[in-house]
């Protein structure tokens, strides 16, 4: 498997880690997964994820960031306040993944919402990809409970707490 030339290595490692907080990057075609690396002034989980691609910077966006499913990593107490209204229990590990039920991230196509038949396909295929991403999480051995969760673009759309486990 070749490496995606598109991924700035200098703001990310596709090493996980459970020790802090960080937004990452999920590549949908090489099932790799990328994480904001901690480095001196930057808090990693408020790195856009456009800084993670080259081109991409903290106030614009990339257009390759199309193919990669994006979530939020929050160690216990690294976030606040409701998602979509929901309320979270941010004295837990979290992870937020993001669902875009138009948005078809192998061939970069939308997906009109009056085609339901795909856009439920395109939703059990987001849905495995966070399962798998949760599970490398989970493999690091977390020692506090961890939760996961589909966001998508409205609370409808979303999905929370997927699945719980409790810390080693």
């Amino acid at each position: 498997m070749q490496p995606d030339r598109k991924i700035n290595r200098s703001y990310c490692t596709n090493r996980i880690r459970v020790d802090y907080a960080h937004v990452g990057l999920y590549d949908v075609k090489t099932r790799e997964t990328w994480i904001a690396k901690k480095r001196w002034g930057t808090v990693p989980v408020r790195v856009s994820h456009a800084r993670l691609l080259v081109g991409g910077t903290q106030d614009t966006s990339t257009a390759d960031k199309d193919k990669f499913l994006c979530f939020w990593f929050h160690t216990p107490d690294t976030g606040e306040g409701y998602v979509h209204g929901y309320p979270i229990e941010w004295d837990e590990g979290h992870l937020l993944i993001r669902l875009d039920p138009n948005w078809n991230y192998l061939t970069r196509t939308f997906i009109p919402s009056t085609d339901t038949a795909k856009v439920e396909k395109n939703i059990e295929q987001q849905y495995a990809w966070g399962r798998h991403i949760f599970e490398s999480y989970v493999a690091k051995g977390p020692k506090f409970p961890l939760s996961w969760h589909m966001i998508g673009p409205r609370a409808a759309d979303s999905m929370f707490y997927v699945q719980r486990i409790e810390g080693k």
